[in-house]
């Protein structure tokens, strides 16, 4: 059965990497590339009116999409049906208290304002004032970028807190550069084919396509490695969890996706830059835009993992359920490490409502760690929410025990255990830890 959550996150993914890339391209290739060519006006015209539907139309599913993903959430972490959460204060709570909702009000406004500044900055004629292209740019930017805090980069503490969230980003923002604008690229470059004048736009918008493909290829590269450090843990977790496994699919269809846009730099990008022959460059025209839309259906699907990859626990935190056999399948479970010692922190059941928190210390040496006393320190992944600590009992396997926790909400909380090893000497270990949503 399709899971509703995963087709609203896939919706608002895909409008919006197709929303902004459309503006990346109008400013950044278009706009430029047209310039002072004859018939540039004629062709910016065409392309200005068919971007400006692009993004309206984008924009709309984004909004239509994110109301869905905002009902499919709040009746998640209320325990309620979809249908029972316009009741009360549940829709207001999750907008004014939680990550989520902060994050989704956010991109509602710069919806507003994304759609304001293409209206005023896509016009039938060419003039328009000098800033609305930054403020456009930075509008298209921040929306793609907002959806970072949908994910699982809004969850780390300590230096990921501050790492993650840039890297990732950056990476939402180079993937609307490149797949984005696949689309406008294929009609710009079908608007300047139908004459043999228009040529040299076509040679101009392919060239500056090939530059903005190539920062925004290498910016995901590199990004992506970084993420998949957070997130993948060790090449065994990759390969043995659902999270992993679909990890790998998305890097397969990503290389996929590089080799066709090699091909279109290598051999189809000469060809139209170089070659004399009129019929030749069209020829080559027409294999550029096939290959464009090949590029943006595999990019569709990688949307769509995107989106799946959003509701599983990531596998960082799976490998450790494989590494301790004694974690029960429905818990949540994470290994904090330092070079003081470590603990293993396993909350049961691992999602919202009321659990057990079990902690294990050891020492560097994975040997028994004697402390006098542990405190458990939990905070919810809502705005403004206040760490609750609780004192834990020791138990006769020398483990310590905390009962009666209250996870309100799902999402990654962040977990804090000091353990008193003499008077003047404490291990203080944090971490994020995933909480499942309420069966």
């Amino acid at each position: 059965m399709i899971d509703p959550l995963i087709c609203a996150r896939a919706v608002v993914f895909a409008a919006t990497m197709t929303a902004a890339g459309a503006v990346f391209f109008m400013i950044f290739v278009a706009e430029p590339a047209c310039a002072g060519a004859k018939a540039g006006a004629s062709v910016l015209s065409t392309v200005r009116v068919q971007s400006k539907w692009i993004v309206w139309t984008s924009l709309g599913l984004c909004i239509v999409s994110g109301f869905a993903w905002l009902i499919l959430t709040a009746a998640a972490m209320a325990s309620r049906p979809a249908a029972e959460v316009f009741s009360g204060n549940i829709l207001w709570t999750v907008l004014s208290q939680t990550e989520f909702g902060n994050d989704w009000l956010a991109r509602f406004v710069l919806a507003v304002l994304l759609a304001a500044a293409v209206a005023a900055s896509l016009p039938s004629s060419s003039a328009k004032p000098a800033w609305l292209n930054p403020v456009s740019a930075i509008a298209a930017a921040a929306f793609a970028g907002s959806l970072a805090w949908s994910g699982h980069a809004a969850g780390g503490i300590g230096l990921e807190a501050v790492a993650h969230p840039i890297t990732d980003i950056l990476h939402l923002i180079a993937a609307a550069a490149w797949v984005g604008a696949l689309i406008p690229l294929a009609l710009l470059l079908g608007a300047a084919a139908r004459a043999t004048a228009s040529l040299p736009i076509a040679r101009a918008v392919v060239l500056r396509f090939s530059t903005l493909g190539i920062a925004s290829v290498a910016t995901l590269l590199l990004t992506g490695i970084i993420n998949s450090y957070y997130l993948a843990g060790s090449i065994a977790a990759v390969v043995t969890t659902d999270y992993g496994r679909l990890l790998l699919i998305k890097v397969a269809l990503f290389f996929a996706m590089v080799a066709v846009a090699a091909v279109n730099r290598l051999r189809l990008t000469p060809r139209i830059v170089e070659d004399a022959s009129p019929v030749a460059v069209l020829k080559a025209i027409g294999h550029l835009r096939m290959n464009a839309a090949v590029e943006a259906a595999l990019g569709a699907i990688v949307i769509i993992i995107v989106a799946a990859l959003g509701t599983l626990p990531p596998a960082s935190h799976a490998q450790h359920h494989a590494a301790y056999g004694s974690v029960p399948a429905d818990a949540a479970f994470v290994h904090i490490h330092s070079r003081q010692g470590m603990a293993d922190v396993t909350i049961s059941p691992g999602r919202a409502g009321t659990a057990s928190a079990t902690i294990h210390l050891a020492d560097e040496d994975f040997g028994p760690l004697d402390a006098q006393a542990v405190t458990l320190t939990l905070t919810a992944p809502t705005t403004g929410s206040k760490p609750t600590t609780r004192i834990a009992r020791r138990d006769i396997d020398g483990d310590w025990q905390v009962d009666g926790i209250a996870l309100a909400v799902p999402g990654n909380w962040a977990v804090v255990v000091d353990a008193t090893l003499s008077p003047n000497k404490h291990l203080l270990l944090d971490a994020p830890i995933v909480i499942d949503p309420a069966q």
